[in-house]
C-alpha cells in the first residue's frame, strides 16, 4: 500500500489521538465523530490506504461500546473493502459479535469462525465468553 502524505498522516493522527482521548472518558459518540473526521480526510480512493481499515474499525467499536449492534456492522462491512481486512481476525470477530447480537446466527457462525482460524483461542481472550461458546456448540 502507498504511503499517506505527511500532511494527510498528521491530521488523521490528531483526529485518532482524540477519538483514543473520548474513548478514554468513555464519550464514544464523540469518538466516532473524529474517527469520521479523520475518514474524510483521507485521500481518494480512501480504501486503499491503511489508515482507511483501523477508522473503520474504530468507529465500529465505539458503536459496539454504545450497543448499537447495527451501526457496528455497518462500519464493519465497510471495512472489509479496506486493504488487509480480509484476513483480519479483529474484523471478523467483530462482525460476529454483531452478527449475533443482531440475532443473525448463519452469519454469526460463519464470522467467528473465520476469526478462530485466523487466530486461534487466543481471539476470545478478551470478549464475553458466550461468542466462543455459541461458535463450538452443536
Amino acid at each position: 500500500m502507498p504511503k499517506l502524505e505527511d500532511k494527510f498522516f498528521k491530521k488523521i493522527d490528531n483526529f485518532n489521538n482524540k477519538a483514543e482521548s473520548y474513548i478514554d472518558n468513555e464519550q464514544y459518540p464523540e469518538a466516532i465523530k473524529e474517527y469520521q473526521k479523520a475518514w474524510n480526510t483521507l485521500p481518494e480512493p480512501k480504501q486503499l490506504w491503511d489508515a482507511a481499515l483501523w477508522i473503520k474499525v474504530g468507529q465500529a467499536e465505539c458503536f459496539l461500546a454504545i450497543e448499537d449492534f447495527k451501526s457496528a456492522k455497518q462500519k464493519l462491512l465497510e471495512s472489509i473493502l479496506c486493504g488487509g481486512a480480509v484476513n483480519n481476525p479483529l474484523v471478523h470477530l467483530l462482525l460476529g459479535i454483531c452478527c449475533f447480537e443482531l440475532n443473525e446466527t448463519k452469519c454469526a457462525k460463519k464470522e467467528l469462525q473465520i476469526a478462530y482460524n485466523l487466530e486461534g483461542a487466543d481471539i476470545f481472550q478478551e470478549g464475553d465468553e458466550k461468542y466462543q461458546r455459541f461458535l463450538f456448540e452443536q
